[in-house]
């Protein structure tokens, strides 16, 4: 029996780009069609109505509106998406923040051939777009950082909570034990220089090789031949050397 086709729509500012993406996938993932091509997210809007896709490849920088921008339009989107962007962008971060699907600049056929087949089986298990996207356009819609949801992978998918319950976040290897103000720990499976990467824009601090801190959650900061800080929590978490004058300097000037 023949595979049904996912109608996919490619949305990027620059034409060669998508005629590269348009020959990759032909190749490599047959089973989703390309029935339509935007070089702008106004166009993009005017496709989704028109043509209905079941899954979005959408570029992120573009010029006049990012790809982003395209969730204005739809707050309650009935496709998926894989984001193409270029490797250390902003963006990226965001996405992965998110726990989003996504393919690098330039395209890789097996990252290009996953990313779609995750999307397929999704299709085929008539699964709606998952948490992950309604979590990136609320978001979008948050003006202060803590009140943004980050999505943390658990053994049966993700759970996702608000950047503000999170006290700290503690090394375990290649894994990272996460404490909230209300919830139970939980443990993992990122370690803990990519939870630094995604939330140093949140007002969290690595106090320590093994310790991110959420500065909002600070207690009490204690000074003595060893300085530690006393969390909400009640945990009582050392200060590395190398990082004290960081820590103060930025204590300093913390609006708490």
């Amino acid at each position: 029996m023949q595979t049904e086709k996912i109608k996919t729509l490619i949305v990027d500012d620059e034409q060669e780009c998508i005629d590269t993406l348009k020959a990759m996938m032909k190749v490599h993932v047959p089973e989703a069609e390309v029935v339509a091509e935007s070089q702008s997210v106004e166009q993009a809007v005017q496709a989704i109505h028109q043509f209905e896709p079941q899954l979005v490849m959408l570029d992120i920088e573009m010029p006049r509106m990012n790809g982003f921008s395209l969730f204005q339009f739809f707050q309650n989107p009935q496709f998926d998406v894989i984001f193409v962007t270029a490797y250390e962008n902003y963006a990226l971060k965001a996405i992965k923040f998110n726990a989003l699907d996504y393919i690098l600049k330039p395209y890789s056929a097996a990252e290009l051939k996953a990313a779609v087949q995750k999307c397929m089986r999704k299709y085929q298990l008539q699964k709606p777009p998952g948490d992950q996207l309604a979590t990136l356009i609320y978001n979008l819609h948050q003006q202060q950082n803590q009140e943004q949801k980050i999505a943390l992978p658990i053994a049966r998918g993700f759970q996702f909570v608000q950047v503000r319950e999170i006290i700290r976040c503690e090394a375990l290897g290649s894994y990272t034990r996460v404490h909230f103000t209300q919830q139970p720990q939980l443990v993992v499976c990122r370690t803990l220089k990519e939870f630094e990467f995604l939330l140093e824009d949140h007002q969290f601090f690595r106090i320590h090789q093994s310790h991110l801190i959420n500065y909002q959650h600070i207690h009490q900061f204690v000074k003595s031949n060893r300085p530690y800080v006393i969390m909400d929590d009640g945990a009582e978490i050392e200060v590395a050397r190398r990082r004290l004058q960081d820590f103060i300097q930025l204590i300093s000037g913390a609006d708490r």
